[in-house]
């Protein structure tokens, strides 16, 4: 996911379906801040950015996701288009994110490169795997997983979309694809 074209909004999670028949909606989380989601909170809900508004009426936890429903939406027709789309937050708190920190549609698009500028590919997804975070790198010759760490990732930058990585040998190589 692209980041949000409106701006002044984090992604922190994506409505997977409708759960039951009064308007609650299973969210899969992507946000380390998960308490922000709350009971009160508005919230933006668009395929790449918030094209709608909704105040989160009840949240709850339910086998790692959110069961959330809304104030004055109680059927499950009224949120079934909402299948898919994100869920978003107002970014305001951004300052107050540790450093080097950044949220998974901030960095899908962004350009790879090595530091002298030659192209590597384009992030596809931020995924978790036993090790730790990675990113997925489309490549002219296919999918690279690269280790979200900083002995690889060297810097990131939101405002040009561009990754820098010194990776190790063998990571971008012809053999290694």
């Amino acid at each position: 996911m692209a980041a949000s074209a409106e701006a002044g909004w984090l992604a922190v999670g994506r409505i997977r379906r409708p759960h039951g028949l009064h308007g609650e909606v299973v969210v899969e989380q992507h946000s380390d801040f998960p308490a922000r989601v709350a009971s009160g909170v508005e919230v933006g809900i668009g395929e790449h950015a918030p094209t709608a508004r909704a105040v989160i009426h009840r949240v709850r936890e339910h086998k790692g996701q959110w069961l959330i429903s809304f104030v004055d939406i109680r059927a499950r027709d009224d949120v079934e288009r909402w299948r898919d789309f994100w869920l978003f937050l107002p970014a305001q708190e951004r300052a107050q994110l540790p450093a080097n920190f950044y949220y998974e549609h901030e960095l899908v698009g962004c350009r790879c490169v090595a530091p002298d500028g030659a192209a590597f590919g384009t992030v596809r997804a931020l995924t978790t795997a036993g090790g730790g975070p990675l990113l997925e790198v489309e490549t002219e010759r296919g999918e690279v997983l690269v280790p979200f760490v900083a002995a690889i990732v060297v810097s990131v930058d939101l405002v040009t979309h561009t990754i820098v990585f010194d990776p190790p040998r063998g990571l971008f190589d012809d053999d290694a694809l």
